[in-house]
């Protein structure tokens, strides 16, 4: 339920209301103090306590909840939206992620969930709007309106089959059209919920943008970059950004003041470790116990073993080839007989380390489902969709790719579109006139990523998942080692 009482037409207009917000929380829903996940089980004990110690609270959050470990993904996000309704969550807006099941998919978790979805620049083929574009709600005698944004981003950043008839307007755009809708309904307040971020790569659709060519707005609270406030720069006179992080590892708290027609926003974080000492709410604890033991038993058995630690840091599969992912693009070139292998870093989640492998290390791997297509493509369009997954090297960027079957020369310090010296396919020089036969993942295959060229070449043939194909080969080694590794060949060499 909502907390907060409904203003009369006589009360002043002044307004004190607290929000508390979670971002990017990629199916981390059970409190583990090794990754420092704080888990909505003791979220929900200190929102409770929130809700005793101030009159108006409200609980949001900013998107990409609706997939990621096993834990909700193997429920195609059932999961996740039980633990929001139980929880009480008023306002969500969609991440690109929260789209990885397909539309029809994301409309039924939609109309599941019990709080309002907020997107106000996320349009259907015949003109229809999908989610709702904003609200309006009157608190101590403040009108607050909510708006919220889906990034552009998500038309590449979920498998475009998944978003087929569906635009993603400009949000600078959508913005304005929004607040100019919530002032004539008489917001006093206006708050956007988004799913924005403030990466480099997402420039023209950051929030920044919104906050900087958008007058009327108080408080953005967003998602996707997975920032931290100390990472916002925020802007004297301007709307306040808010972000709390990812994966659960801080809860975000803004508190709003409204009096003399000014509003007031003030944010802050609570973090891991202030939540060690908290309970845990035996409701949510209840439901996510019953989830996991629910869970597939199978994810428990052990496939294989590694001696070394395989390397799928975030920050190391977008910038670098490591120990896993030259693991997993040397299957699939294995296993689909292709002559190369392209494949987005950002597909990859999770790092392995050392010990007994099982089912759901390797899920938490390739958490998305991808599978692995074969794709007739010319070396031109080879050479071309390198410099693309290179153009922000040596920065990290999830379109990086992680390579098979090549040995790609790299001049770290060229300009973009200039980064490959040279590249051989297989040991013979790349023919930009010759046709190769590529392997990579659907998400490219469908021109993720902006990986047009690669999208418009012709299909040869479908394989297994690639979570599939890395759980047939790891049962084949038995047991992973550093000798397995130096083995295979680099694909790039940085000069």
């Amino acid at each position: 339920m909502l907390m907060f009482t409904q203003g009369c037409a006589n009360s002043a207009k002044s307004l004190e209301l607290t929000i508390a917000h979670t971002n990017d929380i990629h199916g981390r829903i059970d409190y583990d103090k090794d990754t420092s996940v704080i888990g909505y089980a003791k979220m929900q004990t200190y929102i409770k306590n929130l809700k005793k110690d101030n009159k108006n609270v409200l609980l949001m959050d900013a998107g990409d909840v609706l997939h990621g470990q096993p834990l909700v993904t193997l429920s195609k996000g059932d999961n996740a939206v039980s633990l929001l309704n139980i929880m009480g969550y008023n306002y969500f807006t969609p991440g690109n992620h929260d789209f990885n099941y397909g539309y029809s998919r994301r409309k039924e978790l939609t109309e599941k969930m019990k709080c309002k979805t907020l997107a106000a620049n996320v349009t259907l083929k015949d003109g229809t709007k999908p989610f709702l574009e904003n609200d309006v709600i009157e608190i101590d005698g403040v009108k607050v309106g909510l708006f919220g944004l889906a990034t552009p981003e998500t038309a590449v950043k979920t498998n475009p089959k998944n978003v087929q008839g569906i635009s993603f307007n400009d949000p600078v755009k959508s913005a304005k059209e929004q607040v100019k809708l919530l002032k004539d309904k008489g917001a006093n307040v206006i708050i956007l919920l988004c799913h924005l971020g403030i990466d480099d790569e997402s420039k023209g659709h950051q929030s920044y943008d919104v906050r900087d060519n958008v007058d009327g707005i108080d408080l953005i609270i967003d998602g996707h970059s997975h920032s931290t406030l100390d990472k916002i720069k925020q802007v004297e006179g301007k709307a306040i950004i808010a972000s709390t992080g990812a994966y659960a590892e801080n809860l975000g708290i803004v508190k709003v003041s409204y009096k003399d027609s000014k509003a007031e926003v003030k944010t802050s974080s609570v973090n891991f470790s202030e939540f060690e000492g908290i309970e845990k709410d035996k409701d949510v604890e209840n439901l996510v116990n019953e989830i996991k033991k629910n869970q597939d038993f199978s994810l428990k058995e052990v496939i294989g073993k590694t001696e070394i630690d395989l390397d799928g840091k975030k920050s190391s599969v977008r910038s670098k080839e490591t120990s896993l992912t030259k693991l997993f693009a040397n299957f699939v070139l294995e296993e689909t007989e292709a002559q190369i292998v392209l494949s987005n870093g950002g597909s990859l989640r999770e790092s392995i380390g050392k010990g007994e492998i099982t089912y759901e290390d390797v899920v938490k791997v390739s958490p998305f489902g991808n599978y692995i297509i074969t794709k007739r493509v010319k070396g031109e369009n080879i050479l071309k969709s390198l410099e693309h997954g290179l153009s922000s090297f040596p920065e990290a960027a999830a379109k990086f790719l992680q390579v098979a079957g090549i040995q790609c020369v790299l001049d770290s310090k060229g300009s973009s579109g200039s980064k490959v010296k040279s590249l051989k396919i297989n040991g013979e020089d790349l023919d930009l006139n010759k046709e190769y036969i590529l392997a990579t993942n659907d998400f490219i295959s469908a021109s993720g990523d902006g990986y047009k060229l690669i999208g418009a070449s012709p299909e040869v043939n479908h394989f297994s998942a690639l979570d599939e194909i890395l759980i047939k080969h790891i049962k084949q080694i038995g047991t992973i080692t550093e000798k397995t590794i130096s083995s295979l060949p680099d694909g790039y060499v940085i000069k």
